[in-house]
C-alpha cells in the first residue's frame, strides 16, 4: 500500500501544475524541473543522435555509466559536439564526478561558442555552475550563472534555482531571494524553489513570505521529511504565544500580515471546544482570506518586486480557503502529521482527484 499511495501523491502532484493559468505569472508549467531542450535536429546523423538517445534513456533510468558508454560512441561519431558534451558532463555530475563534469562543461562550452550554437550555451552555463558549486567554488558558479542570464539571455526556473543556491551559500540571502522570486515568476511549480524561498525568508524573519511559499511548497511535495519540516514550522509560526510572537518588525507590505499570522494563535481561545485539526483549519483560513483582503481593500502600498506574493500566492489561497476544498488542502498538506495519512489516501481518492480537477479548471477571475 506504501507504494500505492506515494504514487498517488505523484500523480496528484503532477495534476496541479496545470491549474496556473489564471495566475498571472509567466512562464510554461508543463514541467517541474525546466529540463532543457538542446534540440538535436540537423545537428546530428542519425546514427549519433540513436546514440545520444540511448544514453539519455540510460540516465532515465539512473545506469549512469551505461549512458556514459553511449555518449562516448556518439561522440566517436560526432567530435567535439557541444550537446554531447552537455549529456556526458549531466551524467558525470550525477555519478558526484564534478570535476570531470566541469572538464566537459567547458569543452562543451568552448565549442559551443566555435559553432556558434548559442541555444546550447546557457544550458552548458547551467551544468558548469551547478559542477563549481559542488566543488564548493561558489562564487565562480554565481559568475556563471550571471553570465547565462546576462549575457545569453537565458531564463528558466532551473537556472535562477541553482543561482539562488550559489548565493545562499555564500550567506548573501537578498539576491538568493531575487534569484528564487524570479524563477518563480516563470515557474511556480518548483518545489524546491518554494521551499528554499520560504526557509530563506523565514530565517530573515519575514513571516508572510515564509508563511505563502511553505505552504505552497506543501501542495506541491506533500510526504517528503522536508515536508516535515516544512509543515512544522508553518504550525509553529500559527502556535507562538505570548508579545514576542505579537512584537513584528518592519516587514513593508507584508507587516499587517506578519502580525495577523502571529497573533492567529487568539482563535483558539474562539474555539476552545474544537479539535486541534480545527483549530489549525480556522488559523489557515484566517490568515488566507486576510491577505487577500488586505489587497483588496486599496489601503496597501505595494512594493517593486512583491508581485509573487500579491499576485499568485495570495488569490491561489483565497481561492482555496473559499471554496469547498478548503478541508482537503488542509489535510492534504499536512499529511507528514496525520497519523491516518495512508488510510485517507488510500480511501479518499475521489475527494483528492476532486480537489486537483477543481484546481486545474477553476474558471479565471472567479
Amino acid at each position: 500500500m506504501k507504494n500505492d499511495v506515494k504514487r498517488f501523491l505523484r500523480i496528484a502532484a503532477l495534476l496541479i501544475l496545470a491549474a496556473f493559468v489564471f495566475s498571472g505569472c509567466a512562464g510554461d508549467p508543463d514541467t517541474i524541473d525546466d529540463s532543457p531542450n538542446l534540440g538535436l535536429d540537423n545537428q546530428l546523423s542519425p546514427e549519433a543522435e540513436d546514440l545520444v538517445q540511448r544514453g539519455i534513456s540510460s540516465h532515465d533510468r539512473g545506469d549512469y555509466q551505461a549512458a556514459i558508454t553511449y555518449y562516448k560512441q556518439a561522440m566517436a561519431l560526432a567530435p567535439d559536439h557541444p550537446v554531447i558534451y552537455y549529456e556526458m558532463a549531466f551524467s558525470y555530475i550525477s555519478l558526484d564526478d564534478s570535476q570531470t563534469a566541469l572538464e566537459l562543461a567547458d569543452k562543451g562550452l568552448n565549442s559551443a561558442i566555435t559553432r556558434n550554437y548559442t541555444e546550447v550555451i546557457p544550458t552548458l552555463c547551467d551544468l558548469k555552475g551547478s559542477a563549481l558549486d559542488n566543488l564548493g567554488r561558489n562564487e565562480e558558479a554565481i559568475e556563471v550563472y550571471l553570465t547565462a542570464i546576462n549575457q545569453y539571455g537565458a531564463s528558466s526556473t532551473l537556472l535562477y534555482y541553482n543561482l539562488g543556491v550559489s548565493y545562499y551559500r555564500v550567506n548573501k540571502h537578498t539576491e538568493a531571494a531575487e534569484a528564487l522570486r524570479q524563477g518563480l515568476l516563470l515557474n511556480p511549480n518548483h518545489a524546491s524553489s518554494n521551499f528554499l524561498l520560504g526557509k530563506l525568508c523565514m530565517e530573515e524573519g519575514k513571516k508572510t513570505q515564509a508563511f505563502y511559499a511553505l505552504c505552497y511548497f506543501l501542495l506541491l511535495e506533500p510526504n517528503t521529511d522536508r515536508s516535515g519540516t516544512s509543515y512544522n514550522t508553518v504550525f509553529h509560526m500559527l502556535q507562538q504565544e505570548g508579545t514576542e510572537a505579537i512584537g513584528v518588525t518592519n516587514n513593508g507590505t507584508f507587516t499587517a500580515s506578519d502580525i495577523v499570522i502571529s497573533i492567529a494563535f487568539t482563535l483558539d481561545e474562539v474555539n476552545v471546544r474544537k479539535s486541534d485539526v480545527e483549530k489549525t483549519r480556522a488559523k489557515l483560513y484566517y490568515v488566507f482570506t486576510n491577505l487577500e483582503e488586505q489587497k483588496n481593500s486599496g489601503k496597501i502600498n505595494r512594493s517593486a518586486g512583491d508581485e509573487l506574493w500579491w499576485d499568485f500566492y495570495a488569490p491561489f489561497f483565497y481561492r482555496i480557503a473559499k471554496s469547498d476544498y478548503f478541508d482537503t488542502f488542509c489535510r492534504y498538506i499536512s499529511l507528514t502529521a496525520d497519523p491516518e495519512a495512508d488510510n485517507w489516501i488510500e480511501n479518499g481518492r475521489d475527494e483528492i482527484e476532486g480537489f486537483f480537477t477543481w484546481l486545474n479548471d477553476y474558471p479565471a477571475g472567479k
